[in-house]
């Protein structure tokens, strides 16, 4: 999730005052101890680490920026990001927020375990955002959708989630995208369920578009991949046609600016249930999937999961 009124509580909030002793001010850890694909991370924590010592959310956060550098084939797209982890109740990883392509946020439980950090999502999430041109408020689904998805790329393809994993989580919720009564497409319906899933319906479908147009040559990743190699990250403000035409470009189709022209600016549907099956993906319950090989983009589908 992104943060568009700022922080009011933590390092952040002191450098933008200028304040050198601001209230709840939090502790910084030298720049510079935590690099990753060319990424200055910097940590810190407003008041002690929740329970766990401080190594391990080092871990959790070199981990995540590891995803992403892999994915993006060795390099991070932003130069540097301040990650606040905030201690908060008693559970575990909870709600996380990002801005400018500089800050990040993430609330930690007085619980939170190891194996929260190790199967976390929220961290990648948020740096995902870091990575994608800033849009303004009207086409925020543009961002949490891609988010919402690609999260799952990153981590499937560093062993952080099985393909099961992540078909059966995408193919749990993926309808809570889906217009309902009165839509007028993402670009103009910004409910909860249009802006974070069908904003990643949007880009699942683009994703499968691309590959079924270029025979699994070309994918999402080629759209991201060019984004960044253009300068395209959360510290530039874009207009989605322009994301359209760099998707374009990036992938030799026009997949991603048809698509918008469906689904952002009219309230295009997907019937998921034949989207499925034409993946291979059959839900076995609320839980679990299996995988029918002989579907015909049943080789799509095993192109998301390895790259």
């Amino acid at each position: 999730m992104m943060e568009r009124r700022g922080f009011v509580l933590g390092s952040v909030a002191s450098a933008l005052m200028g304040c050198a002793n601001a209230p709840n001010e939090a502790v910084p850890v030298i720049p510079g101890a935590l690099v990753v694909g060319g990424c200055d991370l910097s940590l810190v924590f407003e008041g002690e680490p929740p329970n766990l010592p401080r190594s391990a959310y080092e871990g959790w956060v070199r981990t995540s920026a590891q995803m992403i550098t892999d994915y993006y084939g060795g390099a991070f797209p932003v130069p540097g990001l301040e990650v606040t982890v905030v201690p908060s109740g008693r559970g575990g990883v909870g709600f996380g927020s990002h801005r400018q392509g500089r800050w990040i946020r993430v609330r930690c439980g007085r619980g939170t375990q190891q194996r929260s950090l190790d199967r976390d999502w929220v961290m990648v999430h948020e740096m995902l955002h870091a990575t994608f041109p800033d849009l303004t408020d009207q086409h925020r689904w543009m961002q949490e959708g891609l988010s919402t998805y690609a999260e799952k790329l990153v981590r499937i393809r560093a062993g952080n989630i099985t393909e099961q994993g992540m078909w059966s989580r995408l193919s749990g919720s993926m309808h809570h995208g889906r217009p309902r009564a009165g839509d007028r497409g993402l670009a103009k319906t910004h409910t909860w369920g249009r802006t974070y899933w069908g904003g990643a319906l949007f880009w699942m479908v683009a994703d499968v578009d691309i590959r079924v147009q270029t025979k699994n040559r070309k994918s999402l990743d080629d759209v991201l991949h060019y984004v960044a190699s253009i300068g395209g990250n959360a510290r530039q403000m874009w207009e989605p046609q322009r994301v359209c035409e760099a998707a374009d470009k990036g992938t030799g189709t026009r997949a991603v600016s048809e698509l918008y022209e469906r689904m952002a600016e009219a309230p295009g549907d997907v019937d998921l249930d034949r989207f499925w099956a034409d993946l291979g993906i059959i839900r076995v319950d609320e839980d679990s999937v299996r995988f029918d090989d002989d579907a015909p983009l049943a080789y799509v589908r095993r192109g998301i999961a390895t790259g």
